[in-house]
């Protein structure tokens, strides 16, 4: 099993890898490929072949991607990517920010939309924003509560 894996290692070395485009285009696939199971039922199959097409496609070009050995280029697609994704899906960058900071909740002023980095404190609080100064409340439903247990985390 070591003599595998360390060819595994040999044979990837130098090469791109995975990454998030990467990732995007395995999960399309998957998307196409459950698709295609309820679209080969169609009494006419042109889009079987469509869907077909396009998850042999997705699935290719990942592959492509994770052996390439331009890293460079793969880069700049990887990057070009996140910028488009990041633009079209403000959530990802949400989501990341709030893993990033569980001890702070992030909230929109009412009036000015600002927003507020606050503490996340489980209750209901009346919070000032500092740019506008409307007062409103903000309720905190979980409280992170850091037990300095890291196991399992690097």
């Amino acid at each position: 099993m070591d003599k595998f894996i360390s060819k595994i290692y040999r044979f990837m070395y130098g090469r791109y890898g995975f990454d998030q485009l990467s990732r995007f285009l395995m999960f399309a696939g998957l998307i196409m490929a459950v698709l295609c199971m309820f679209l080969r039922f169609l009494p006419t199959h042109i889009p079987y072949y469509i869907c077909s097409f396009l998850n042999t496609f997705f699935y290719v070009f990942a592959f492509y991607r994770i052996l390439s050995r331009n890293i460079s280029k793969r880069t700049l697609e990887n990057e070009r990517y996140l910028r488009l994704r990041d633009k079209v899906f403000p959530m990802f960058e949400e989501r990341a920010k709030s893993m990033r900071d569980r001890n702070y909740i992030y909230k929109k002023c009412p009036k000015c939309s600002a927003k507020l980095r606050l503490r996340r404190i489980k209750g209901k609080h009346i919070t000032k924003c500092p740019k506008c100064g409307l007062k409103f409340n903000v309720r905190v439903f979980i409280e992170y509560k850091d037990t300095g247990n890291t196991q399992g985390y690097y």
